[in-house]
């Protein structure tokens, strides 16, 4: 038979599988609907892991605002012992008003303007070292993994020492 003598088939024909069969073949067939099964265990697997990255970050970052008072606190009674040792208010404490984004900033009043800011940022803090001799200026993050009193000594301890 040649090519022009073979019957037109319709678009159906290629489109619509042919399910008429046996046992073994309807199983045969069923691969695509195996295939989306495991699919939609995978997809939703993965879906549920990242809400729990979501939920374990809102975790650490409540648990870091409630602990924020204390760190504070901590700062600032290391730098009335520093003052005592001073013997006049040379580091002065500025809290921010911004309950969205709570910070602290620490200024010399005797070291040229001497900064050291640090602000709650999620689960971790970020520090702004600024330098008053040379004006560098230098950023970190820093991880809650102290006490709060630890913390509050690693933020500032360096900064005082250079003033």
């Amino acid at each position: 038979m040649f090519p022009s003598e073979q019957p037109a088939r319709s678009n159906t024909d290629y489109l619509e599988p042919q399910w008429i069969g046996t046992k073994e073949q309807k199983q045969m067939n069923d691969w695509p609907r195996q295939i989306g099964e495991k699919h939609q265990q995978r997809d939703r697997a993965a879906s549920q892991r990242a809400q729990a990255i979501v939920d374990d970050e809102h975790e650490r970052t409540a648990a870091c605002r409630l602990r924020w008072p204390m760190i504070v606190t901590a700062i600032r009674a290391l730098t009335d012992e520093y003052n005592t040792g001073f013997g006049l208010d040379a580091v002065v404490v500025v809290e921010s008003s911004d309950l969205e984004h709570p910070s602290v900033t620490l200024e010399s009043a005797v070291s040229g303007h001497s900064t050291l800011g640090i602000a709650l940022d999620g689960s971790e803090l970020f520090v702004r070292t600024k330098g008053a001799v040379d004006s560098s200026e230098s950023t970190r993050w820093v991880a809650l993994d102290r006490t709060d009193e630890n913390i509050a000594a690693y933020l500032v301890q360096d900064w005082m020492e250079r003033l």
